[in-house]
């Protein structure tokens, strides 16, 4: 099985609801049904790209966090600096992906 991904639950969503509208509109039941659910199924696929999203960033704040404690124990600097980067990047995403 692929990755969610956002393009698609959006495409899904929107094909899926022009479907549904023209078997409504044209009293086509079985089109309404099948835009209902592919509506449906984009909107599934949506909110599972934002949890795996949200999981990604979780791991890579509290992972940049570790590593920068750990570099800054060490005194290596450059390495602080680089889990102080993948820290604030899985912070952002999180965050966007709430």
């Amino acid at each position: 099985m692929s990755s969610p991904s956002k393009t698609e639950a959006k495409k899904d969503q929107f094909v899926g609801n022009v479907k549904e509208n023209v078997g409504s509109a044209l009293g086509n039941e079985s089109l309404e049904a099948k835009g209902t659910a592919q509506k449906s199924d984009g909107n599934v696929q949506e909110i599972a790209a934002n949890v795996q999203h949200f999981v990604q960033g979780a791991y890579d704040q509290a992972a940049g966090a570790v590593q920068g404690v750990v570099n800054s124990f060490t005194g290596n600097n450059s390495g602080e600096a680089e889990a102080k980067v993948q820290e604030k990047k899985g912070e952002a995403e999180r965050k966007i992906n709430t």
